[in-house]
């Protein structure tokens, strides 16, 4: 006997539902691509799930913008993300089909033996169909949300890169600027060290000498350290090992002038948060959920089927069936309080971003000005000012009224004030590179042309490290340039000031033995205590710089014969 209308057309619509297309296979891929895109520039051969061959070594040195790009390849958090992706892919493709239906058999014998009754079942979940749209609606809007999500990670982890970057660059520029100090440290140690065999110096002056270079090496030792660490981190991010033979810029830029205020970032940032608006769309989910929840809170579990028996005598029965949950034990208190809560969460994650764009925002600013200040003032005055220093110091080492300890101390401060400003110029593009990620997306003055570079040499001149000047000491240097070149001396404003070592008219003094580094020096017994004594120097063919008027300094060269005073 044929099937009534109605069961045909139920059977239709369940062959129907059961052939949906699948979904396309760029659905959610493309998307995230495009939110990526807008914000940062991806590579037109960028496919994250297809895993890449191991990473090539760049021939040249490596800049930010390769960098990012290389991460965008081999990182394997962005196959992470895509996965996740995927599995929100998968519950869309779950949500939009309805569950199978159940077919159900009997065979029941009779006791006699006689005959036999059969049942055969066909069901389906009605509440299943009826909560397909909202449970559809509900697993597009997750996977909106994922694509947005993902996209910030991503930005997020090119923003990551660029600090690691930015602090590579800075740390391999103190390292170099570290180990540059402590060659010459170590060539004015042995300079210092012939000095001494010749009998030119003390014991207290060599160790001095000694001392500095192997202060400088450790110091170099533990910048090339901080440098490697710098250089793994980012290695780590762009899938090369640190050990590998590549290379990054040893130079950044200098810093630019401020241009904007926190009060035009935050609108800023809180229109283009690819986060900020993943939590927009979660907040929106969960009203949605709760609403679902409390409608169908009371309708319990629903089934239709058809079912068709043929009795022990051979007659045959069919007809539809209904199965319905009674809400007597549980009328959905517990899944409402669920979807209660999760709005409750997702709002109060909402809040605490919004205000974390406002912070971050603030924070970001202060940072980058307070950055761009600190280099500005190393650069314009604690730098200049600490070669200035050393420059008098060594003129005052030159005439004999201090010692080496202190042209040691200011030649310490001055590699300091050095290294202090590699470190605000890095502390300035790493806060540049945290605002943009608090932003999240391009600075208003992304665009600009970039300020001259900044490197080791256009802080450090070759001159500026050279080992320590002994000349006063009676004893030709190894270097015949000035010792004070590439320092920013103020121009001299007489004939005494334009020659620092004016009156010094030192003769070339005897070998002596190291057991006693001063014999054949021409001095009193009451001279042994000073370790210049016996350095005589002939008159001067011109003005001597005039001393500070000090007791001090009238009393530490008494007995050096220095010729007539004019």
């Amino acid at each position: 006997m044929p099937l009534p209308l109605r069961s045909v057309a139920v059977a239709a619509a369940v062959l129907a539902l059961a052939g949906c297309a699948s979904l396309p296979s760029e659905r959610g891929y493309a998307e995230t691509r495009a939110l990526i895109n807008a914000q940062r520039p991806l590579p037109a051969d960028w496919s994250p799930l297809d895993r890449v061959a191991t990473p090539d070594i760049p021939a040249t040195p490596m800049g930010i913008d390769d960098a990012v790009r290389r991460a965008f390849f081999h990182n394997p958090r962005i196959r992470e993300a895509y996965a996740r992706l995927g599995i929100g892919r998968a519950e869309l493709e779950e949500a939009r089909r309805l569950a199978n239906p159940t077919f159900g058999f009997a065979r029941l014998t009779a006791q006699s033996g006689d005959g036999s009754q059969i049942t055969r079942s066909l069901s389906l979940g009605l509440t299943d169909l009826l909560l397909l749209p909202a449970r559809k609606r509900m697993a597009e809007g997750e996977l909106e949300r994922l694509q947005k999500a993902v996209a910030g990670e991503v930005l997020a982890m090119a923003s990551e890169v660029e600090v690691a970057w930015y602090e590579a660059v800075g740390a391999a520029q103190i390292a170099a600027m570290r180990d540059l100090v402590a060659q010459a440290a170590e060539r004015s140690a042995e300079l210092a060290q012939r000095f001494f065999d010749a009998g030119n110096i003390n014991r207290l002056q060599l160790e001095q000498e000694h001392a500095a270079a192997t202060q400088a090496r450790i110091e170099a030792l533990t910048a090339g350290a901080d440098a490697l660490r710098a250089r793994s981190a980012l290695g780590g991010l762009i899938g090369l090992q640190s050990d590998a033979a590549w290379r990054i810029q040893t130079q950044l830029p200098a810093p630019r002038p401020l241009a904007y205020s926190a009060d035009t970032l935050i609108p800023l940032a809180l229109e283009t948060r690819l986060d900020l608006a993943a939590a927009q769309h979660a907040v929106a989910l969960r009203e949605d959920a709760l609403g679902v929840t409390r409608r169908w809170r009371w309708f319990g579990t629903v089934e239709v089927g058809y079912e068709r028996e043929r009795e022990f005598d051979g007659g045959i029965s069919r007809g539809p069936s209904v199965s319905l949950g009674l809400p007597l034990f549980n009328q959905g208190q517990g899944a409402l309080e669920r979807a209660q809560a999760e709005l409750l969460q997702a709002r109060a994650d909402l809040d605490a971003q919004v205000l974390a764009v406002h912070n971050a925002a603030h924070l970001g600013i202060e940072k980058l000005k307070v950055s761009a200040t600190i280099a500005e003032r190393y650069r314009t005055e604690l730098v200049p000012r600490r070669e200035a220093i050393v420059a008098r110091t060594q003129e005052r080492v030159n005439f004999m009224l201090v010692g080496v300890f202190e042209l040691l101390l200011a030649k310490q401060q001055e590699y300091d004030a050095y290294q202090a400003y590699l470190e605000a110029v890095r502390d300035y593009w790493t806060a540049r590179a945290e605002l943009r990620s608090a932003v999240g997306g391009r600075l208003p003055d992304d665009d600009q042309p970039l300020p001259p570079t900044v490197g080791v040499e256009a802080i450090l001149p070759a001159a500026s490290v050279a080992p320590m000047d002994h000349g006063a000491h009676g004893m030709p240097s190894e270097s015949e340039a000035d010792p004070h070149a590439g320092h920013r001396i103020p121009e001299a404003t007489s004939p005494r000031d334009a020659d620092p070592h004016a009156g010094h008219g030192t003769t070339k003094p005897q070998s002596a033995p190291d057991s006693d580094p001063h014999t054949g020096h021409s001095a009193d017994a009451t001279e042994a205590v000073d370790p210049h004594a016996g350095h005589r120097q002939t008159a001067p063919e011109r003005d001597p710089p005039a001393t500070p008027q000090t007791d001090e300094s009238a009393d530490a060269h008494s007995d050096h014969d220095h010729g007539d005073r004019p």
